[in-house]
């Protein structure tokens, strides 16, 4: 599975939770759904393509300055879509 339908499916399947960039580089490189294990570099790049291209995950900011990305609606749809594949990790 390509790394940013993998990170759609990870969010959609538990929106409207978000996670931290690090729990999600965890938990794509744990399911063994990639040939290789994702860097930080390459989830953060495909999270801001997932944002701002495809507008299927969003960047939310806690009043305490802590971040974490969550699907959007558009991005729950999307996956839906795409068979609803679940990632595990």
């Amino acid at each position: 599975m390509r790394l940013i339908k993998l990170i759609r499916a990870f969010l959609a399947a538990r929106y409207p939770a978000a996670y931290p960039e690090a729990a999600i580089l965890g938990r794509i490189n744990r399911s063994g759904m990639l040939d290789s294990p994702c860097t930080a570099e390459d989830l953060h790049k495909a999270l801001l393509t997932l944002a701002q291209r495809h507008g299927h995950a969003e960047l939310l900011t806690d009043v305490d300055g802590a971040q974490a990305w969550s699907a959007t609606p558009a991005g729950v749809s999307a996956w839906t879509v795409d068979g609803s594949p679940a990632v595990g990790g």
